[in-house]
């Protein structure tokens, strides 16, 4: 690894809360909000080729995403490469898609936007 790691600091549990938000947010949000959502991530992704707070926690470590040291720190055995390519490019869209049956198909409000 390219630095340091506080694995369980600020930036751990500000980036946890935002994922937890994230992934709560077909039920809370506007699908139009969380398109905005995907669309601002994806070009943070082209711009400055990582996620903000995976990079102050990691560094620039190639093909790390937030679930990749906890998730072998459990043991799991997978490749960075595909489990970063889910979660950076998949993820969303899924969650995307998720609001967009919540909401238009099923007919359901979201609670908060």
């Amino acid at each position: 690894m390219t630095k340091d790691i506080k694995l369980f600091g600020f930036t751990f549990w500000l980036h946890l809360i935002l994922i937890l938000i994230a992934y709560s947010s077909p039920f809370l949000f506007s699908w139009k909000l969380i398109l905005f959502g995907v669309v601002t991530l994806l070009i943070q992704f082209i711009i400055l080729k990582q996620c903000v707070l995976t990079t102050v926690q990691f560094g620039d470590e190639k093909y790390i995403t937030f679930y990749t040291l906890y998730l072998e720190m459990l043991g799991s055995k997978f490749k960075r490469k595909n489990l970063y390519i889910l979660m950076r490019y998949i993820m969303p869209f899924i969650v995307l898609l998720i609001a967009l049956v919540w909401q238009i198909l099923l007919n359901n409000n979201p609670l908060i936007f």
